[in-house]
């Protein structure tokens, strides 16, 4: 009996610990739990789960944490759920539509592990929309994140192919010249990290040594990496982010240019065998993507056969999605039912409300970052770059979900693009969102500072 009551007060101690933890720091709970899932994910230490009924893994853990943290700001500080993520919040209402129609059907199990992409998906968003009194970012923030982020993955890949951490078994295969050592998701990180360096060169006028090693590593690491879909989303943002900044800082792009050429000259003069690796590379991959058996056909196949099975289904499934558990108890191919798209699994999973409600989300978050672009008058250079860099990197996200569904990463990421933008729009139209008990200092760059 005292052994209970022992563990029954250690118990109650360690939630109180949290719950005051989150209630006077939810900004640190969030950065943990994101960055302990993300780094277990990383190492595959998290594939396990636990059988509660339904199969409860890390993400799912981090992402109640999240939605819990959330909920806490929102009664403290009773700031209102922003506008803006209402379509976020109604896409989880979907979701919640689609459990309890599973539920019935499916059982818990079922029903549980049907919706759990959508969820770890959108939850960190909402989760980090609601922290928005409590939370400091702009884009210069935002891009050293960005940079520390890419610099933690870039050693995991550079350990994993030194050989001094073990491949991910997931990964392995025999079409690559260079082994991938970071999945789609952490990748991604790398590339977007390089966008962040290249923002922090042109539009801050920075001219440190190690933002410019940070760029060529970043670059170099993107391309080893070996995935083709980060590197389209990864082109499409440095393109967008070259085209808004390039009247802001023509020196500048003509010095990353000349940098960059006598760099990689240097590096042939040094190691000639390095330009026909990296052709070897681009070659691989290039020809797997054209060939019949490769992933993107695949991948294709799979929306064709999820597409057609949705518009087939009763109404009400084209309308908000079969129940969930769904996929569980189909004959349909794999590519089908583990759909790599956000848009397409959204809409086999949450028929058109469900897809639609993610595309205005999305639409929202694009003006957004725009919101300030026709009034020249009012925005400084750095403003304008800052505006860049939130465009560049919702841009390259954008694309990245076209071949991959994303998770609590992508998700995390889209709901700091939108405190970054948020947070420098209210500069100029000099209101506030906080309390009145936190006192906001706003500076020069429109960066905006809450303590309590």
């Amino acid at each position: 009996m005292i052994f209970t009551v022992g563990q029954l007060s250690i118990t109650l101690a360690t939630v109180l610990v949290l719950l005051l933890v989150i209630w006077h720091r939810p900004g640190w709970v969030v950065f943990t739990a994101i960055s302990s899932a993300v780094l277990l994910d990383c190492f595959e230490m998290s594939t396990g789960g636990m059988d509660l009924g339904v199969n409860v893994y890390v993400d799912d853990a981090a992402c109640l944490v999240l939605l819990f943290t959330g909920l806490l700001v929102l009664i403290r500080y009773r700031p209102g759920i922003p506008r803006d993520a209402m379509p976020c919040l109604f896409l989880l209402a979907v979701l919640a539509l689609s459990f309890f129609r599973g539920l019935n059907i499916f059982g818990l199990k079922q029903a549980g592990n049907g919706v759990r992409s959508l969820f770890a998906f959108a939850v960190p968003a909402l989760a980090i929309m609601l922290l928005r009194p409590v939370l400091r970012l702009d884009a210069g923030r935002l891009a050293r994140l960005f940079g520390w982020a890419g610099s933690c993955f870039c050693a995991v890949a550079l350990l994993r192919w030194a050989g001094a951490l073990p491949m991910p078994i997931g990964l392995q295969d025999d079409l690559r010249v260079v082994v991938r050592s970071l999945n789609a998701d952490n990748a991604i990180i790398v590339g977007q990290a390089f966008i962040a360096a290249i923002y922090i060169l042109i539009a801050e006028r920075r001219s440190d040594w190690w933002w410019w090693a940070g760029a060529g590593m970043f670059g170099a690491a993107t391309l080893a990496l070996q995935h083709r879909s980060v590197w389209v989303a990864v082109a499409a943002g440095a393109a967008w982010l070259a085209f808004r900044t390039v009247r802001l800082s023509p020196v500048r792009w003509l010095t990353l240019g000349a940098v960059a050429g006598i760099a990689l000259g240097f590096i042939v003069i040094v190691d000639p065998t390095i330009l026909p690796s990296v052709r070897d590379i681009v070659v691989s991959d290039v020809g797997e993507a054209r060939g019949e058996s490769s992933t993107w056909t695949w991948r294709v196949q799979g929306y064709t056969e999820a597409t057609d099975r949705a518009l087939a289904g009763k109404a009400v499934d084209i309308l908000v999605g079969p129940p969930a558990g769904w996929s569980a108890n189909t004959e349909g191919s794999f590519a089908s039912i583990h759909i790599h798209s956000r848009y397409v699994e959204t809409l086999a999973y949450y028929g058109f409300v469900g897809a639609s409600a993610l595309l205005i989300w999305f639409v929202v978050l694009i003006q957004r970052t725009r919101r300030r672009v026709h009034s020249p008058s009012k925005m400084k250079p750095l403003s304008r770059g800052s505006l860049a860099l939130l465009q560049a990197l919702l841009f390259s996200e954008l694309v990245y979900l076209v071949p991959y569904f994303g998770g609590i990463l992508q998700g995390a990421i889209l709901g700091l693009l939108w405190i970054a933008a948020t947070q420098e729009d209210f500069h100029q139209r000099g209101g506030c969102v906080a309390p009145a008990h936190v006192r906001v200092r706003f500076r020069a760059d429109s960066a905006v500072e809450v303590s309590q």
